[in-house]
């Protein structure tokens, strides 16, 4: 596979002029040959989102994760973005620290560890990006949260900068030819608005306008898990903006919300793509109708759905119409989607 790979990687020279366009929120045309049989929102072939880069791989939200995803057929890059003490947006799936970087092995900061104010993390003992400036977070090293994931590139990676993320964007392109999307998720906007950082959405907007990628046809997707953030930054911004939901009972809370649905794309989980009895539901069916793509989460090669291989839950959601999906192991996703196109994939 690593010879395969290599063959896949392109070198890019320089920055790359932006024009994606987008049809409503939908998909990006993905790489390779072949036209799409199913029926999503554009009729085009599905996103592949690299979920924290190529996370299967390497250390998550690390710059080499994204060039990695990349050279394995990505046509999104996920950051995830959390504020530090001096206000810079950087690149952390958590609030804290411990589970993703080698915090815990530094002594200058044996005295940072505490709870939190985070309601999504009030009992936990931990040291938190929020307590550390930039400046301090570049001492430390992102490492391999999951088990049984490769450990071998522990201790080396940098944590980056949303803007550096965008320029590792800019610099690049997908195996395609294609502009690479960034798909930002803003992590816990209102529990950091009570640590002094309100203003997550207009932080998040100016780093786009500051690098050109806020015009329409951007390839950019800004998601989140809380409406109310969602709400506020979708009248703010001409790029697409998702909502995500983790269950039926936080899409029906979100729709019960004032101007609901006030966003352009539905990031859910696949289990919600299918009832207890493994029939399709109606939510892709739905969310088309209301002019709404839908993106799905998270599909792992290491941790199939229900002891069912990745590959096939992939293949069973993309019968559905699906117009994107995140991924630990985009090229596995890369190759899915280039089967299906290609009319190679077993039934």
């Amino acid at each position: 596979m690593s010879m395969l790979q290599g063959m896949m990687s392109k070198q890019i020279l320089g920055s790359i002029v932006l024009v994606l366009g987008l049809a409503g929120c939908s998909s990006l045309t993905g790489g390779g040959g072949g036209s799409w049989p199913y029926a999503t929102l554009d009729g085009k072939r599905p996103l592949v989102i690299a979920h924290r880069g190529a996370s299967g791989a390497l250390p998550e939200h690390t710059l080499e994760a994204y060039h990695r995803a990349l050279n394995d057929g990505a046509d999104c890059i996920e950051p995830d973005l959390v504020f530090t003490k001096d206000g810079v947006l950087v690149d952390r799936h958590d609030t804290w620290l411990s589970t993703t970087t080698n915090v815990a092995s530094k002594p200058e900061f044996a005295s940072r560890k505490r709870k939190s104010t985070d309601p999504e993390a009030s009992d936990r003992e931990d040291w938190w990006v929020a307590d550390f400036t930039l400046a301090e977070l570049r001492t430390l090293r992102a490492i391999q949260p999951f088990r049984g994931r490769p450990k071998t590139y522990d201790n080396l990676y940098a944590i980056p900068t949303f803007d550096e993320v965008l320029d590792l964007a800019l610099s690049r392109q997908t195996v395609a030819g294609n502009p690479v999307c960034v798909y930002p998720e803003a992590k816990s906007p209102a529990y950091h608005a009570t640590v002094g950082h309100p203003d997550m959405a207009e932080k998040i907007l100016a780093a786009l306008k500051a690098k050109g990628l806020d015009k329409k046809d951007s390839p950019i997707f800004i998601q989140s898990f809380e409406p109310p953030f969602v709400k506020k930054i979708q009248p703010m911004t001409d790029v697409p903006v998702v909502m995500l939901v983790g269950d039926r009972a936080a899409l029906d809370a979100a729709m019960k919300v004032e101007g609901a649905p006030f966003w352009d794309g539905l990031g859910a989980t696949h289990q919600m793509l299918f009832d207890a009895s493994g029939k399709p539901t109606s939510l892709i069916r739905d969310a088309h109708a209301r002019g709404i793509a839908v993106h799905t989460w998270t599909y792992r090669d290491d941790a199939p759905f229900k002891g069912e291989d990745t590959e096939t839950s992939m293949k069973k959601a993309l019968a559905l119409g699906l117009d994107g999906f995140f991924t630990d192991f985009p090229f596995t996703g890369y190759r899915v989607v280039n089967e299906v196109a290609l009319g190679t994939a077993p039934e």
